[in-house]
């Protein structure tokens, strides 16, 4: 008669077939002669350890060579405890790292077992890479987790920007495990970086550093890209080559993202870097982006608050000055010569751009105002026939409520005597941040109109060259350069360290 039972424990009796069942499920079977070095184990131990090309020579030495060196103390403790304690043997263990980095996580489990007067620590082990990963994984998104919860409280009560930067590089420093972290903030001149907060950096860098904002630096980089950038090896990157700083460090892996700002201009970029090579992954990027997220919320949230007490300030001073320019420009544009129809037009025209300006600049809380756009909220009525070349440079907005006046005064000088005058003509705005001979940082801008005829306007006796000669020179202490041969350019430079002055009241 048929037995099922007694035929499946016939079966499971035979070490081989065992065995079988033990390699088809990637299981290997171990034991160790505890007082020797004989280490026996089954054939597919080299596959569940993922080295098939490893010649296992039977002896505990060549285990020893496959365990990861950081963790061959923790295992040989094991060992030790379970055979002095005749206790259980379980322990996770990684295997010794490929050339690529990679290495797998064993679990080895068993016990002492005694034969024949000799006592062995036998057992199984197996590939546990999946699970340890996934449980690595859980635990570091929650690590990440509460570190976002913790800075986005500080951050929300917090009046200091300085304080919610530090605070920020030093939490991804320690969640990341990294060396090295850092703020750069993009500078209002709008060309380099300044590392405002960091960790790990060499000391004097901190505050004081900075870098170019060209492609060829990692946070150019990742400017041009707005999105967060990932380097595996520093040494072998082709996008960009990154700044000197990053190679004296010893950076060979990092990433970076863009801290977002206002008015579409970005604060800065928020970067973490490593000295070993790393493969940061999404869960990663996502963690800097949301700190990155939660800076940039902080500095909207002190620029408000500055902004609305500097407008408390701002508005008594500015209605002064506004009323005072305002009565100057109708007594010079009505005088008794002038025909008062065309006066008329002038002084609206004039009334205009002041108002477009004012609106821009207190749109903007009265604040540091990029020009770019001052110069095509100004410029509107030609904004297909004037080409505009500069950087992206914030001027104080007192600056730039008279740079619109200046831009008023060359866009009507162009209609009336140059290209403007014409329905294809084009003229030329360049502006840049340059050193007078003194080494001072200064703003230049230069109105090109190579067809204009006749002498250059803006140099002449009229009021709006006039104007323009007391908003540059007396108020702002900036030197207008001589006209150009032929065509019309007009040009000056303005130090941005110069202090505002109200236009007198008889000029």
């Amino acid at each position: 008669m048929y037995d099922p039972a007694a035929r499946q424990a016939s079966y499971l009796v035979g070490a081989k077939e065992l065995l079988q069942g033990l390699r088809h499920g990637g299981v290997g079977v171990w034991r160790w002669r505890v007082d020797g070095d004989e280490l026996l184990w089954t054939d597919n131990l080299e596959s569940v350890h993922g080295d098939d090309n490893v010649a296992y020579d039977g002896t505990l030495e060549s285990f020893r060579r496959d365990l990861h060196p950081e963790d061959f103390d923790r295992v040989w403790k094991a060992v030790s405890e379970a055979v002095a304690d005749r206790a259980d043997y379980n322990v996770v263990y990684r295997t010794r790292p490929k050339a690529d980095g990679t290495f797998r996580w064993i679990e080895a489990r068993g016990g002492l077992v005694r034969e024949d007067g000799v006592t062995w620590l036998t057992g199984i082990c197996l590939d546990v890479t999946d699970r340890v990963e996934a449980e690595n994984q859980l635990q570091r998104r929650l690590r990440q987790q509460k570190a976002i919860e913790e800075l986005g409280s500080f951050a929300i009560g917090e009046s200091s920007l300085q304080a919610v930067t530090d605070r920020a590089v030093r939490i991804a420093a320690e969640v990341l495990e990294v060396p090295l972290s850092e703020i750069l903030q993009f500078e209002d001149q709008g060309h380099q970086l300044r590392l405002i907060a960091g960790v790990g950096w060499h000391e004097g860098l901190v505050g004081r550093g900075t870098i170019g904002v060209d492609r060829d630096s990692q946070a150019g980089f990742t400017l041009l890209e707005n999105r967060p950038v990932v380097v595996d090896d520093l040494r072998t990157e082709t996008r960009f080559s990154g700044p000197e700083d990053l190679h004296v460090h010893g950076v060979v892996s990092g990433m970076s993202t863009v801290i977002a700002g206002e008015a579409g201009r970005p604060f800065g970029i928020f970067g973490v870097h490593t000295r070993e090579p790393r493969r940061f992954d999404r869960a990663d990027t996502e963690f800097l982006t949301a700190l990155a997220n939660i800076v940039a919320n902080s500095v909207r949230q002190i620029a408000a608050v500055d902004h609305r007490l500097l407008l408390v300030r701002e508005m008594a001073h500015r209605a002064g000055n506004l009323l005072q320019l305002v009565d100057t420009l109708a007594h010079r544009t009505f005088s008794p010569d002038r025909d008062l129809d065309e006066a008329h037009r002038t002084f609206s025209s004039r009334l205009s751009s002041l108002s477009r300006a004012n609106y821009l600049i207190a749109k903007g809380g009265w604040s540091l105002t990029r020009f770019s756009a001052l110069a095509k909220e100004t410029l509107e009525p030609f904004r297909e026939r004037v080409r505009l070349d500069g950087e992206d440079v914030l001027l104080p907005p007192e600056l730039c409520f008279d740079l619109g006046l200046v831009l008023h005064e060359l866009s009507t000088n162009a209609v009336k005597y140059g290209c403007l005058a014409s329905e294809e003509g084009m003229v030329d705005l360049c502006w840049s941040l340059v050193d007078d001979a003194e080494g001072e940082k200064c703003f230049r801008l230069e109105w090109r109109d190579e067809t204009a005829a006749g002498q250059p306007r803006g140099h002449g006796t009229g009021f709006g060259s006039k104007l323009m000669q007391l908003i540059i020179e007396r108020k702002w202490s900036g030197t207008i350069e001589p006209p150009a041969t032929s065509g019309y350019r007009f040009a000056f430079l303005i130090p941005l360290s110069a202090g505002a002055r109200c236009l007198p009241e008889d000029q």
